[in-house]
């Protein structure tokens, strides 16, 4: 899970934060995280794959409601990291999926 925490969108997101995109603030990612944590967490405890397609589901959910909460800030480039984020990670705990593990569960982003 630690090799997974170190590849999270985040460690992007606040680069690009430091380098001036006003995409992002300090408390954008820090909600970002959290949610990515917890994902991490509950794939960490995954032992059936309908459990890791709930974490997908419930982190899906959770940045459609921050984004919503917070101006829209997930545009095409933060949509195409996280899918790819949450579906690798998901990967990494034993999931076999074709395509974009989150589309079904995303309204916003």
């Amino acid at each position: 899970m630690q090799s997974l925490v170190k590849q999270k969108p985040t460690f992007n997101w606040s680069e690009r934060m430091r380098e001036g995109e006003d995409l992002f603030t300090v408390t954008r990612i820090a909600k970002s995280d959290k949610i990515l944590d917890t994902y991490l967490f509950n794939l960490s405890k995954a032992k059936e794959t309908s459990e890791i397609w709930k974490a997908i589901e419930t982190a899906t959910k959770a940045f459609d409601k921050l984004n919503m909460d917070d101006d829209g800030f997930i545009d095409l480039t933060e949509r195409e990291e996280l899918a790819g984020f949450i579906k690798y990670a998901a990967e990494t705990y034993g999931l076999k999926y074709e395509g974009d593990v989150t589309e079904e569960y995303r309204l916003e982003w």
